[in-house]
C-alpha cells in the first residue's frame, strides 16, 4: 500500500513539474514576442498623445512581463523628454495632446516635464491639454498650463488649494511595543530620527519643511502667472479663497480655456491637423514613439562624442542589493554604482558623464565608497551631477565628488548631517514575549551594538564620537568640492534640507536645470561641439532571465504569504515591516532623510 501511495505521489509530482516547465517555456516565448522591438509607423498628420497619470519614473526597462500584465508606467522621464524633442522636428507630428489623469510625480520631475512641453511649444508644435471627466489637481495643472490650450470636462473638479506635507511619527507605537529608539545625531536640523523619538515636528524641522513648501508654491505660481497672464497675487488669493473649484469656476478665473468632453477635444485636434470632423484621428503614443529613431524624426547627432548617464537611484546600501534575497523598496548599492562609473570611466567611446542622483541617502560607508568612485571618474572625464526629486544626505555626499552640480529649483537636497539609531527592544522581548537575555563578554564594550539593552553614558559618548567624525569628513568633502571653508559649510549644513533654488543661493549647487541641460553641460565641458550628443544609460538593464527570476521570486513570496497567513498574522507582518524600518539602521552610521517629503 505504501508503495502505491509513493508511486502515485511521484507520478503526480512529475506531472506537476512537467506542467510548470511547459508553462514556463510558453510564457517565456510569449514574453519574447512581446519584447520584440517594433518601430511604429507614424502617419503624416499624426498627433502625439502623452498620457500623464501616476508616477513618471526615472527609468523604465522594456519589460515584456510588464507588458504582458499591463502594470506600471510604460515610459520614463527620459523617453518623454526625448519624444517631445523629436516631435518638435518631425513633420509628421502636427500636434501634441497632453492627457492628464492624476499625476503623482514629485515636483522636480514635473518641472522637467513642463520644461520639455514649453520647448516643444516654442518650436511651433501646437499643444493641447485636457483632463476629461477626471478633473485636475495642482500637479496635473502645473504641466497642462504649459500648453497652448487647456481644457477640462464640464462638471469636473479643479483642485487649487495650496500645498502641504505630512510626517508620520512612530514614537507612540514604539512605546506601546516597549521598543526604545536611541538616537545620536550631528546637525541641529538632522531630523532623520525624529519620527521614532517624537510625536510632532521640531521647530528646526518645521522651518526647513516650510521653506521647501514655499519654493514649490513660488515655482508653481510663477509658472502659472507667466502662462495664464494672471498676477501671482491674484493666483494666491484664489488658492486661499476658493480651494476646490468647479471646472466652470476655473474657466471664469481664466485658468482653463474651455469646458470640453473628450470627443470635442478630438474634434479640435482634427481641425488643427486639417482633418474633417468625424474622420479618424491619427495618433501615436509616447511608449510607441520613443522607439522611432531620431534620424527618422528629422534629428541628427551633431556632437562628436558620447555622454554616459549614470543613474544613482534609491536608498543607499552597501554592496549589490540585487543579491539580497529580501525584496523591498528601490535601493542604490555601492558596488552597483561603482561598477557603472568604472564602465563609463574606462570606455573609449565615453567623453563625459552625467550622474543622475535621485536618492534620500543611506549608509555613510557606502556613500563614501561611491563618492570615491565619482571622484576617480571626475579626475579623468568631466562629471556633471543632475539632481532629480531628491539628492540629500548620502545623495548629496556622492554628488560632492563631481565637477559641477545642477538641480531643479524644487529638488530636495543638502541635509549634510549624520545620525545613528540603535534600538533597545529589551522591553518588547521581556514584557511582550517573555524572552530575557544574559551573557558574558571579554571587554566592557563587546556588546555595544546589542539591540537588547540600553546604551550607557560611555557607550553613547563612543558612538557620538564616531558620528562626529563622519560628519567632519562629510563637511570636508563638501568644502573641497565647493571651494568653501569647513566653517562656511557647517553654517549651511547642520543636517538642513534645502530646495535646489535655495541651495544655489547658499553655495551647495552651481546652477538649476534639467537632465537635458546637464547632458548639454557635460558635452560642453568635454568640447564635444554643439550637440545633441549620443547618450548611454548605465547601469545596463537586467537581462530578460534576470528580470523574470526576480519578479517570479517576489510574486511567489507574496502568493505564499497570502495563502499561508490569516488576517491577524498579516497584521503582525505589517507591524514587523514597521519595526524593520527602525531596526534596519541599528548600529550603523547613516546619512539619510527621515522620509522623502511628499508635497501635495
Amino acid at each position: 500500500m505504501r508503495f502505491l501511495s509513493t508511486l502515485a505521489a511521484s507520478v503526480i509530482g512529475t506531472l506537476i513539474a512537467l506542467g510548470l516547465i511547459v508553462f514556463f517555456f510558453v510564457f517565456f516565448f510569449f514574453a519574447i514576442s512581446l519584447s520584440a522591438d517594433q518601430t511604429p509607423s507614424v502617419q503624416p498628420g499624426s498627433v502625439l498623445t502623452v498620457p500623464l497619470s501616476g508616477d513618471i519614473p526615472e527609468r523604465v526597462t522594456d519589460d515584456p512581463f510588464q507588458k504582458a500584465f499591463g502594470g506600471g508606467p510604460k515610459y520614463d522621464l527620459r523617453a518623454l523628454q526625448t519624444s517631445l524633442r523629436k516631435a518638435s522636428s518631425d513633420s509628421r507630428i502636427e500636434a501634441v495632446w497632453l492627457r492628464t489623469k492624476g499625476v503623482s510625480a514629485d515636483w522636480a520631475t514635473l518641472e522637467e516635464v513642463r520644461q520639455a512641453v514649453v520647448q516643444a511649444r516654442e518650436s511651433g508644435v501646437p499643444i493641447l491639454a485636457s483632463s476629461d471627466e477626471f478633473g485636475m489637481s495642482e500637479k496635473d495643472y502645473f504641466v497642462a498650463s504649459a500648453a497652448d490650450s487647456v481644457f477640462t470636462a464640464p462638471q469636473s473638479s479643479f483642485e487649487y488649494n495650496g500645498f502641504g506635507t505630512t510626517v508620520t511619527f512612530f514614537d507612540g507605537a514604539l512605546q506601546r511595543l516597549d521598543v526604545e529608539p536611541q538616537l545620536i545625531r550631528a546637525g541641529e536640523y538632522k531630523s532623520a530620527g525624529e519620527p521614532f523619538v517624537r510625536s510632532d515636528l521640531s521647530e528646526p524641522n518645521r522651518e526647513q519643511l516650510t521653506a521647501l513648501l514655499e519654493t514649490v508654491n513660488d515655482q508653481f505660481m510663477t509658472a502659472l502667472s507667466e502662462a495664464r497672464d494672471i498676477s501671482p497675487e491674484a493666483l494666491n488669493r484664489l488658492a486661499q479663497d476658493e480651494a476646490l473649484l468647479t471646472s466652470s469656476a476655473a474657466l471664469d478665473a481664466n485658468l482653463v480655456d474651455g469646458l470640453r468632453y473628450e470627443d470635442e477635444v478630438r474634434d479640435r485636434l482634427r481641425s488643427i491637423v486639417d482633418g474633417s470632423v468625424g474622420s479618424d484621428l491619427a495618433t501615436v503614443s509616447v511608449d510607441g514613439y520613443q522607439r522611432v529613431p531620431a534620424e527618422e524624426a528629422g534629428q541628427s547627432y551633431t556632437g562628436s562624442g558620447q555622454v554616459d548617464i549614470v543613474y544613482a537611484e534609491g536608498s543607499i546600501v552597501t554592496g549589490d542589493p540585487s543579491q539580497s534575497p529580501i525584496g523591498g523598496a528601490q535601493t542604490l548599492g555601492s558596488t552597483t554604482l561603482t561598477e557603472a562609473l568604472k564602465t563609463a570611466r574606462t570606455s573609449s567611446q565615453t567623453q563625459a558623464v552625467v550622474l543622475r542622483v535621485n536618492s534620500p541617502g543611506g549608509s555613510a560607508a557606502a556613500s563614501e565608497a561611491m563618492w570615491r568612485a565619482v571622484k576617480r571618474t571626475a579626475n579623468e572625464k568631466p562629471v556633471i551631477v543632475s539632481m532629480g526629486d531628491v539628492a540629500a544626505s548620502g545623495g548629496y555626499y556622492i554628488a560632492a565628488g563631481a565637477d559641477s552640480i545642477m538641480a531643479a529649483p524644487t529638488t530636495t537636497t543638502g541635509s549634510i548631517g549624520v545620525f545613528g539609531l540603535l534600538v533597545n527592544a529589551e522591553g518588547f522581548f521581556e514584557d511582550q514575549l517573555g524572552v530575557t537575555f544574559d551573557g558574558v563578554r571579554t571587554s566592557p564594550y563587546a556588546d555595544l551594538f546589542s539591540s537588547t539593552k540600553p546604551l550607557s553614558p560611555d557607550e553613547r559618548r563612543l558612538i557620538g564620537g564616531s558620528i562626529d567624525q563622519t560628519y567632519d569628513t562629510f563637511l570636508q568633502r563638501v568644502a573641497d568640492a565647493r571651494g568653501m571653508s569647513v566653517e562656511a559649510v557647517d553654517e549651511v549644513a547642520q543636517g538642513r534640507v534645502w530646495s535646489g533654488r535655495d541651495a544655489q543661493e547658499v553655495g551647495l549647487v552651481d546652477t538649476t536645470g534639467t537632465l537635458a541641460d546637464a547632458v548639454a553641460a557635460a558635452g560642453d565641458a568635454a568640447d564635444l561641439g554643439e550637440g545633441p550628443y549620443r547618450t548611454r544609460a548605465l547601469p545596463q538593464p537586467k537581462t530578460l532571465v534576470e528580470r523574470f527570476s526576480e519578479q517570479f521570486a517576489a510574486q511567489t513570496r507574496q502568493m505564499w504569504r497570502s495563502a499561508t497567513t490569516n488576517a491577524l498574522e498579516r497584521k503582525f507582518w505589517r507591524q514587523k515591516q514597521m519595526l524593520d524600518r527602525v531596526v534596519g539602521t541599528h548600529g550603523s552610521v547613516q546619512a539619510r532623510l527621515p522620509f522623502e517629503p511628499a508635497i501635495e
